[in-house]
């Protein structure tokens, strides 16, 4: 009956340890693997940043029509719209809440450098397409202000599909310490956020519908 007792003992004890280790194995496997997520995020984040500043060159290209540079423009926004997307996936409670963070800023600035682009297109051409840009905080832990923000996300992203290419949606955080951004927000007297800047004509904070945001569309 010892010996039983024993040999129970001693089986229990093996498949606790190798339960233990298969689960520091998948442990590690789990993060390298999401290591690997977040340096593919990196690099795509790259090639949009070069991207970003050959689509602002365009500009300048008298061959390069308004039309092709707004077409460009949409798919430009609608890739990075999508890459940022994939960033949210990521559990910011792990270790590599700081590269997420990084890669986040670069998406910011990303998105200003669109803003900017756009601004300077609208100055040589005649745009049909609107651009909703959308004012946000993006580290904050403060509930109403994520409750706020989330249905702002909702109303924007029914509006997009409603609208489909014939507006440019760009949510950009602004406390992600991009210098143009600050530059931008004060050129256009932002104060209060979230805010929802349409057409650099009117700046929007309190909640409202797809519906009541479309009167502003040119």
């Amino acid at each position: 009956m010892l010996k039983n007792k024993k040999h129970v003992f001693w089986q229990a004890f093996f498949l606790t340890l190798l339960f233990f280790f298969l689960g520091i194995v998948l442990g590690i496997y789990l993060e390298q693997t999401r290591a690997d997520d977040v340096n593919i995020a990196f690099y795509k984040s790259e090639a949009s940043l070069y991207d970003s500043l050959a689509l602002g060159r365009l500009i300048e290209d008298a061959s390069v029509s308004c039309q092709d540079f707004q077409e460009a423009s949409v798919e430009f926004a609608d890739r990075i719209f999508e890459e940022a997307r994939e960033l949210e996936q990521f559990d910011e409670s792990n270790k590599l809440t700081g590269s997420v963070k990084i890669i986040h800023r670069k998406y910011d600035l990303l998105r200003t450098l669109l803003w900017m682009n756009l601004i300077s297109a609208k100055e040589t051409c005649e745009s049909e397409i609107n651009t909703i840009v959308y004012l946000y905080t993006y580290d904050t832990n403060e509930v109403s202000i994520k409750s706020e923000q989330t249905v702002w996300s909702r109303v924007l992203s029914d509006l997009k599909e409603e609208e489909g290419n014939e507006i440019i949606l760009i949510p950009i955080a602004i406390d992600q310490d991009v210098s143009s951004l600050k530059y931008l927000i004060k050129r256009y007297g932002v104060e209060e956020f979230p805010a929802v800047v349409i057409n650099e004509k009117h700046i929007i904070n309190e909640l409202i519908s797809s519906e009541e945001l479309r009167e502003y569309l040119d």
